[in-house]
């Protein structure tokens, strides 16, 4: 099941990394070229260590059980990508982007650091991994939206959007920790790896697909300001 569910990986990430590097080949302005580009990457890159993960790679015996601590070298590479896109989006000044870059490192920093540790040390290192998270989505949720909707007046919604799949998919990850086997031990490896795995496609191939979504509503809303007013006499 494990393998199964890997290789899904592996097959999912790179038809999104197809979809979107022809995306980036056949932008139509450098917008789209820059948010394909983005999303290209993030695929990219989770394809590759889902495929060292299914050949067995990237994968000890840590605290007894089998740890695929390679998993966290993808979600460090990959999720600054998937902020990128957010910040890129919203046109997010340095500092926000900056803050929420650093968050999110000592977050994915502070979970691999909990995932090797034996309990009960790992759970302490979970709750700090777990309070940069809720730095990163009070960021999201106050400085970054509201600085997007003051951008893009006419797409508020649009980002609304974005921003709550966004905090629902990343939000279901420790969840799925805390309930697996380095947690809880509430189910087996082979449902954690599952959960990991339609995480991953979802807040990356199936996030990508809503970025490009967002960009297309924040064109439209701009063609729209652009529209003469019609007069009658």
């Amino acid at each position: 099941m494990i393998q199964a569910w890997l290789w899904t990986g592996v097959i999912g990430m790179a038809f999104g990394g197809i979809f979107f590097g022809f995306g980036a080949h056949n932008a139509k302005n450098e917008q789209w070229k820059i948010l394909y580009t983005l999303n290209f990457f993030i695929c990219l890159i989770a394809a590759g260590l889902y495929l060292a993960m299914a050949l067995k790679q990237g994968v000890n015996i840590i605290n007894d059980r089998p740890t695929y601590w390679v998993r966290y070298v993808t979600w460090f590479l990959s999720t600054p990508l998937l902020l990128l896109d957010l910040t890129f989006l919203g046109r997010t000044s340095l500092p926000i982007t900056g803050s929420l870059l650093g968050a999110n490192a000592y977050m994915i920093a502070t979970g691999f650091v909990a995932t090797i540790s034996p309990k009960p040390i790992s759970y302490i290192w979970y709750i700090v991994s777990c309070a940069a998270y809720l730095a990163v989505a009070y960021m999201l949720l106050n400085q970054y939206r509201t600085e997007a909707e003051r951008n893009h007046p006419k797409s508020k919604q649009a980002f609304r959007k974005l921003v709550t799949v966004h905090l629902v998919l990343w939000t279901l990850y420790p969840v799925v920790w805390i309930l697996g086997t380095e947690g809880f031990n509430v189910f087996a490896q082979g449902t954690e790896t599952m959960f990991f795995t339609l995480l991953d496609l979802a807040s990356k191939v199936g996030f990508g697909f809503l970025s490009l979504n967002t960009l297309h509503n924040i064109e439209q809303a701009r063609e729209q300001r652009r529209e003469p007013i019609s007069t009658s006499l």
